[in-house]
């Protein structure tokens, strides 16, 4: 079988002037309601966006962001797409062009894109201190996102997806061996290459993770949802760390009130697909959410960053596939991956964020040899924390790279 050519693309053919007008037109001609659904809704997220800030981003939308600026911005970058298994896959591929660069690989996920790694490419790629390792940095979009192609069958999974990856970094780019990042979906896709492809994926990088308790807890965790707080810790202590009984805490409550979405998405995801698809503003209620409540917001997330991954899922009109993701791959499937044969991993957790799991759990079924939890950031640290990221990437990759 021959081997995949990729072709450079100008991700203005994939962003028509067209789509961009209409885009605008939409947000124009939107009605938003004239008060809160309720008394008193919009002075807190609890409701979901409140009124008042969606009114604010759609003045931003429309008034301050600029599309030419975005264009421009995202063309610094050597786009291409290359077939893969039938799929159309888009990656940006950004070398150091110097002797001894180390391949990286960092996969995005939900509601993100390739954008969401804007403020480390270069860093990476051309690091200020002569200590840093450099890096070939290669940045792929999931099936179904930007502007990669969707999956062409049935029952895709994260994990064909991850011997994609696998695929376009050896195969097509020629990198025998290579460090992986990932978060989100991205973390499932890196967990994968762990799993299945650590002869190639030596090192991986994960800023969060989810991972399931040992068996032997499973009845503390019951009693713990079960008994009023202060009764539930007592008995989780039984058998349980403070940092493993916050973990759960954490868990539940996002099962409790965050994770409405994922529902959705995971059981009918051509309802939510078909409503937003085509609805700028609706995208921006739904999605945007998850840029409050999943983030630090003393980090330096911005109102462009937001903006800007909107408007990536409008005019590329990938809403509906993006979230096919959550359909094709059941919790159980990424739960239970196999064990990390060989390779070694590092995990940096964020404590703004949704998702984590103590070490004690992660490292049963990874071969984790730095695990830091920090107090700024939060799900998308790449955008809000990127000096934290970069460093903690920087540090575990050129402490184990080949060692």
């Amino acid at each position: 079988m021959s081997t995949p050519v990729p072709k450079r693309l100008d991700p203005a053919s994939r962003l028509p002037t067209s789509e961009v007008e209409r885009m605008f037109s939409l947000l124009r001609n939107t009605r938003l309601p004239e008060k809160d659904i309720v008394p008193g809704a919009g002075e807190t997220w609890d409701y979901g966006m409140p009124l008042a800030r969606l009114e604010e981003l759609k003045e931003y939308w429309l008034e301050t962001w600029k599309f030419d600026e975005f264009l421009a911005d995202i063309s610094r970058w050597e786009h291409y797409t290359v077939e893969i298994e039938g799929i159309d896959v888009h990656y940006i591929h950004v070398k150091s062009g110097k002797e001894g660069a180390i391949p990286l690989l960092m996969t995005h996920g939900w509601p993100g894109s390739f954008y969401e790694f804007h403020k480390v490419m270069e860093p990476l790629s051309s690091p200020s201190s002569p200590g840093d390792p450099l890096f070939d940095l290669v940045v792929p979009s999931l099936p179904g996102y930007g502007f990669s192609a969707p999956p062409t069958r049935k029952g895709w999974t994260l994990v064909d997806t991850a011997r994609v990856f696998n695929s376009l970094m050896v195969d097509v780019l020629g990198y025998k061996e290579y460090a992986a990042q990932g978060g989100d979906w991205g973390w499932v896709v890196t967990r994968a290459l762990t799993a299945y492809h650590s002869d190639h994926c030596v090192l991986a990088h994960f800023n969060n993770i989810v991972e399931y308790p040992p068996v032997y807890q499973y009845p503390f965790l019951v009693a713990m949802q079960l008994l009023p707080k202060w009764a539930g810790r007592s008995v989780g202590g039984w058998v349980m760390s403070g940092s493993e009984m916050d973990a759960l805490e954490n868990h539940q409550k996002f099962r409790t009130i965050g994770s409405g979405y994922y529902d959705l998405q995971r059981t009918k995801p051509t309802t939510i697909g078909y409503a937003l698809v085509d609805h700028p503003l609706g995208l921006l209620a739904y999605m945007g959410e998850k840029y409050h409540g999943w983030v630090d917001r003393s980090s330096a997330l911005s109102d462009a960053d937001i903006i800007t991954t909107m408007s990536l899922y409008f005019i590329t009109r990938t809403f509906a596939t993006s979230v096919l993701t959550y359909y094709e791959t059941p919790y159980a499937l990424f739960m239970t991956q196999p064990r990390q044969k060989q390779g070694k991993t590092a995990i940096s957790l964020f404590s703004h964020d949704v998702l984590g799991a103590p070490r004690s759990w992660v490292q049963r079924v990874l071969n984790v040899v730095s695990y830091r939890e920090h107090e700024k950031g939060g799900h998308f640290a790449a955008l809000e924390v990127p000096d934290i990221i970069m460093t903690d990437v920087r540090e575990f990759v050129k402490g184990n790279w080949k060692k």
